[in-house]
């Protein structure tokens, strides 16, 4: 059997082998597209924001940024404090204490906050109160000049 011979029924079964699964995954991808438009859509008009789509600095995590960060870099500047300063220790560990414990209360006091807000079953977005309900010819400004 020559070699060209062989080529053809190897590019034969080669095409359905490879143009299949190109075509098949190139739909796949379209209807992933197409549901994820539709899930998009459907989070706009509830007001709602797909996880992907949230800050990475949501209020959960700024509150236990004030209540672990706070507490540790206070510590950590007391330890240099306390070993390159002629100051009394006591003082140094004493105010990092205060602080320390000012930023673990912050942040609890927050988290409460926030974990309060959202049981109540308020989105993020609405921290800041929610948006007046106008109608939409309230202000007709143009008319009103006469």
């Amino acid at each position: 059997m020559d070699i060209n011979t062989a080529i053809i029924p190897i590019m034969g079964m080669a095409i359905p082998i490879i143009l299949v699964p190109t075509v098949m995954g190139l739909r796949h991808a379209r209807l992933e597209r197409e549901l994820e438009h539709a899930e998009r859509m459907k989070a706009l008009e509830l007001g709602r924001t797909l996880p992907r789509d949230e800050s990475w600095f949501s209020p959960s995590r700024i509150c236990v940024a004030f209540g672990v960060g706070v507490p540790i870099g206070v510590f950590l500047c007391a330890v240099a404090a306390a070993s390159d300063s002629h100051a009394s220790p006591i003082l140094i560990w004493l105010s990092a204490g205060v602080v320390g414990l000012a930023g673990v209360l912050s942040g609890a006091v927050l988290a409460y906050r926030h974990f309060e807000h959202t049981a109540n079953g308020r989105r993020e977005a609405d921290y800041a109160g929610p948006k007046p309900m106008v109608d939409d010819d309230a202000f007709d400004v143009v008319g009103s000049r006469g």
